[in-house]
Formats: C-alpha cells, sequence, structure tokens
C-alpha cells in the first residue's frame, strides 16, 4: 500500500513548539480523534520510515496498526521510533517507546467506535425488571468490544452475563446478543468505567452484525467519512 508520510525535523525543537507535559494526553485525544496515517523513524536521517494507522489513544499507551509494504510485507517495530504525521495547526511529532504500544488481545482486529461523530450510536443493556441501561461503544472487534458506563450503574464485576443487548441507532436495532464481562479497568472519567466486554454462544447473524459494524466505522474512518459509517452497516436501514 503506497502512502506519503514525512520525516521529523532535524536538530533541536524550539522549546515554544514543545506541549506541555500536563496537557500532553488531551492533546494528542484531539489530533488522534479520526484515525490518521503516520510514520515512524528511527532518526532524522531515516529515509524510509514505517508507515502506521494510528487508530486510538488510550491512557496507558497508542493503538497503532502497520501498514504492509507495497510487496504485502507487514513491517516489525522494534526500536525507538519519532512518530511523525500532520493535523490542522501543523506537523506533530513526539517520540514513542515501544512500550508504548498497546498490544491487541482480542481476536481479530479492533477498531474504536465513531465517539462524538455520531452520539446517536450506543449499545442498549436489557435488566429483567424492564429497565435499560445506555453504554457507550469505546471500540469493537468481532467478538467483543469495550464499553465506557457510568461508575456503579449496575453490576459489574467479571464473569456477569448481559444477555439480550442490542446496538441502537436512532431506534433501529440490531439482533439481540448476549455478552460476558471480561475485564473492567478505570475510564478517563473518575466517574466512569470501562468494561470490556466478550459475545456468549453468538448466532450466525450476531457475528455477521459485529463484523460488519466493526467493518463499517473503520472504513468510514479511513476515507475520513466517520459521520455517515452507518450507511454502510448490515442491521442499519
Amino acid at each position: 500500500m503506497s502512502v506519503r508520510i514525512y520525516p521529523p525535523e532535524a536538530g533541536e525543537l524550539n522549546p515554544n513548539y514543545w506541549i506541555d507535559p500536563r496537557f500532553i494526553y488531551k492533546n494528542l485525544e484531539r489530533f488522534f480523534e479520526e484515525a490518521r496515517v503516520c510514520g515512524l523513524f528511527k532518526d532524522a536521517n531515516d529515509a524510509n520510515g514505517i508507515a502506521i494507522n494510528l487508530l486510538a489513544v488510550e491512557p496507558n499507551g497508542l493503538v497503532l496498526k502497520a501498514i504492509p509494504t507495497d510487496d504485502g510485507a507487514s513491517p516489525s517495530l522494534m526500536h525507538r521510533y519519532t512518530l511523525v504525521t500532520f493535523v490542522d495547526g501543523g506537523k506533530v511529532q513526539f517520540e514513542i517507546p515501544i512500550a508504548m504500544t498497546v498490544i491487541q488481545r482480542r481476536k481479530g482486529f479492533r477498531t474504536p467506535g465513531p465517539g462524538n461523530f455520531d452520539r446517536d450510536f450506543k449499545l442498549l443493556i436489557y435488566f429483567s425488571q424492564g429497565k435499560e441501561m445506555i453504554a457507550q461503544v469505546v471500540d469493537i472487534s468481532e467478538d467483543g468490544l469495550q464499553l465506557d458506563l457510568r461508575l456503579n450503574a449496575t453490576e459489574m464485576s467479571v464473569g456477569t452475563i448481559w444477555s439480550g443487548c442490542s446496538f441502537e441507532r436512532l431506534k433501529v436495532r440490531s439482533e439481540p446478543f448476549d455478552l460476558v464481562i471480561r475485564n473492567t479497568r478505570p475510564s478517563a472519567e473518575s466517574s466512569r468505567i470501562r468494561v470490556g466486554c466478550q459475545l456468549v454462544n453468538p448466532t450466525q447473524l450476531n457475528r455477521n452484525q459485529f463484523e460488519s459494524t466493526r467493518n463499517a466505522i473503520h472504513s468510514a474512518r479511513l476515507q475520513r467519512h466517520l459521520k455517515f459509517w452507518f450507511q454502510h452497516v448490515s442491521w442499519y436501514s
């Protein structure tokens, strides 16, 4: 895949261009609210670099995926790199150790949800009392997802099963599916929590709709049409 990447600036940068360490995370979230093609370079003399898609910014690292070279090979990430990309405000570069990359533990590729680009997309969790809870989809893979929920809104211990969940957008819903909680961790906001879930005994339709949702979001992000990702998802019409 041929993409254009740009090397880092040589020499010492003017300190006026540095970002205050206190605001690095928030700036990275803003810079990479949409997935971007970036370059990883060993130093300013590295003429080739490695092209990557930076998919998401998380509190403990970056979610990135190397773009295969023209011959189909997948580059390995084995060094300390300088990441370089362009945003609306200009050129951004910073050093990342290999420890900052986030290893994807889920089966298959996962992609971040549409986030602020589509606030109408949500996951509905149903309870036996006839009540429902709305969750934000942080990311999704072919057999699970990560949710952002209000802390203590319900029982969220590992192993808890939520039955009859569904994706929803403007009253249109997917086929119901069951989820089991596999892990929990703090959210970026102290009043919320991140919950990792996996499909339980999914039907083939469940699997197809998960894969369709993930692929539609990912494709729309790469094409910079994230606001309209739902136009190509199987369960939305």
